[in-house]
């Protein structure tokens, strides 16, 4: 008896369950009051087409359907997986196409100003003209630890009178001793040395002076870096502006053109006219 009641609970339930109008067949849809082959086919194509209904006023979309038929098998229907509604599948496909339109707007702008130098192009001569590209700290610390080889040099010169008793020079310039006379004669003499501080081969003391330089020079290095960044960055956001929002009138446009122009010239000076010179 117990078996049988739980059997009949199940029976009923069923017997009385809902059609799912997002998963039904063509056949249990046409079970549906009002609903034949050609309506139950028509709910099948939109349900692949669209997606799945949200509600079972979503019916209304579907030809042929009207509000007295959804009216006659809203009890009869149930609804599983809607949460994907023709009008948020229509959203998503609407919104992807914008984004991929803003998208290719976008590569369009920035196509425009594909033939000026990149910013990492600008940055790299504008060190090289500051002279702190890493190419010259390196010739700076070359140059010191060269100074270690170097020795230091001493120079003295000193002259000093001789007499020569009993010579005197010929009209050859030849010395003949005679045993009378004197003559003076002047010596020129030059010493020189060289030292080398063996202690300078391993730490020489110009080694500690181009640090402390570098490291200002580095702080330097920054400020360039970002100021460049900043003006190059600045320059191409006034020139975008300028292409979707053109000034209408004649002195805003001016404007507009001469505040690029003063930009351009900050970036020729930095890069001693770099930045013009390979504007395609």
């Amino acid at each position: 008896m117990k078996y049988f009641i739980i059997f009949m609970m199940c029976f009923t339930s069923f017997l009385f369950a809902g059609v799912d109008i997002n998963n039904a067949t063509e056949k249990e849809l046409m079970a549906l009051p009002g609903i034949g082959a050609a309506k139950a086919k028509a709910i099948i194509e939109y349900r692949e087409l669209e997606g799945p209904f949200a509600s079972v006023d979503d019916l209304l979309n579907v030809p042929g359907f009207s509000e007295k038929i959804i009216e006659q098998i809203r009890g009869e229907v149930e609804i599983s997986g809607g949460s994907s509604t023709k009008e948020t599948v229509k959203e998503t496909s609407k919104d992807s196409s914008k984004k991929g339109s803003n998208e290719q707007k976008i590569d369009e702008i920035i196509k425009k100003f594909s033939n000026e130098p990149a910013v990492e192009d600008v940055l790299k001569e504008a060190l090289k003209y500051a002279h702190i590209d890493n190419a010259e700290y390196s010739s700076w610390i070359g140059r010191a630890k060269n100074q270690s080889w170097l020795p230091k040099v001493y120079f003295k010169a000193r002259t000093a009178d001789k007499s020569r008793d009993g010579y005197e020079n010929d009209d050859l310039g030849l010395g003949i001793y005679d045993g009378m006379s004197t003559t003076t004669q002047d010596e020129l003499t030059l010493e020189g040395k060289a030292e080398w501080d063996l202690r300078e081969l391993v730490f020489h003391g110009d080694e500690l002076r181009v640090n402390k330089e570098i490291l200002t020079s580095v702080s330097n290095r920054k400020k360039l870096i970002e100021y460049i960044t900043k003006i190059y960055f600045d320059r191409r956001k006034n020139q975008i502006e300028l292409v979707l929002n053109p000034p209408t009138n004649a002195k805003g446009l001016l404007n507009a053109k001469m505040k690029i122009q003063e930009q351009t010239s900050i970036l020729d000076a930095m890069t001693n006219g770099f930045f013009s010179k390979n504007i395609r």
